[in-house]
């Protein structure tokens, strides 16, 4: 199974509805992964032999499989090595909370492991199809997504998934927002747009430094961060001998962008919801709607 992506497939294939994914976003941020589900993602123990062996609590698992012939110690030895990755603190979140049984996990688990193509870029394609202007650079804005979601997810140590919503201002009175632009053969402007609070969050996680305030601290971590998911990016573009420079990020401040060609994503993360905002050229920085 693709671990990384399972949160993704459940909001594509919508067996989660949108604030259902909010709120189990931020319960993975707090779970305690149990080895079952390990055992589930690596195909070690069938969901429905982990059925008929429930219920039982977590930690009890070990030796209940070995036990039962479920597992030699020596497999156990191995799971327990396996990294605690958040798409599967995501399925643990979802079996703890009573949302799904071992036998649905392990069903969506394993179309998640069979689907071809990337989650991430299906979800920007689904949520951009209707806008003709974006056609041309759908592929391109797709791309960049997979990049920045993958970095992100890493980075920050935490799930994350592009929510299919209407970008949701309330609360953002105290905003930031960082942008970058690439220039050359083609234009490409990407953007972080954050409340102040996930802002500092953001910054915080990134820099392994305590940050209290949307500071120039913080400015200058999420600003580096950017930059390095744009330089990827570069290099990736690069390989199709499309040169482009990268220029220096933008800061505003309470401020709302609005682009050519914009296409803005709305992400859940464990610590709280943000934009990833696509233009073809910089952002203007406008006074934000009202609510």
């Amino acid at each position: 199974m693709n671990n990384l992506y399972f949160a993704q497939y459940l909001v594509n294939e919508e067996v989660l509805q949108p604030q259902e994914v909010k709120d189990f976003v931020q319960k993975a941020e707090e779970t305690e992964l149990g080895l079952a589900v390990v055992a589930l993602a690596e195909g070690v123990v069938s969901a429905s032999r982990l059925a008929e062996l429930a219920p039982f609590e977590k930690d009890a698992f070990p030796k209940l499989a070995v036990a039962e012939g479920v597992l030699f110690a020596s497999q156990v030895e191995k799971l327990q090595a396996v990294r605690a990755l958040d798409g599967l603190k995501f399925a643990q979140a979802l079996l703890d909370s009573g949302k799904m049984d071992f036998v649905e996990l392990g069903k969506h688990m394993a179309a998640c492991g069979a689907q071809e193509g990337s989650p991430i870029k299906e979800a920007v394609r689904r949520l951009a199809e209707d806008n003709e202007e974006l056609a041309a650079e759908m592929d391109s804005y797709a791309e960049f997504a997979e990049l920045f979601m993958r970095s992100f997810m890493r980075f920050m140590d935490t799930t994350a998934v592009i929510n299919f919503c209407e970008p949701d201002y309330s609360g953002m009175f105290a905003s930031h927002i960082v942008s970058q632009r690439l220039s050359g053969l083609i234009s490409f402007v990407s953007g972080i747009y954050a409340s102040d609070k996930v802002f500092v969050e953001m910054a915080k996680r990134y820099s392994r430094e305590e940050i209290d305030d949307a500071d120039e601290m913080a400015e200058d971590s999420i600003s580096e961060f950017l930059n390095v998911v744009n330089g990827l990016f570069v290099v990736d573009l690069g390989k199709r001998d499309l040169d482009l420079d990268l220029e220096a990020p933008r800061i505003g401040k309470n401020k709302h962008p609005l682009g050519s060609r914009q296409l803005q994503l709305c992400i859940d993360s464990g610590f709280g919801s943000f934009s990833l905002v696509m233009a073809a050229d910089e952002f203007t920085l406008t006074e934000k709607p009202l609510f």
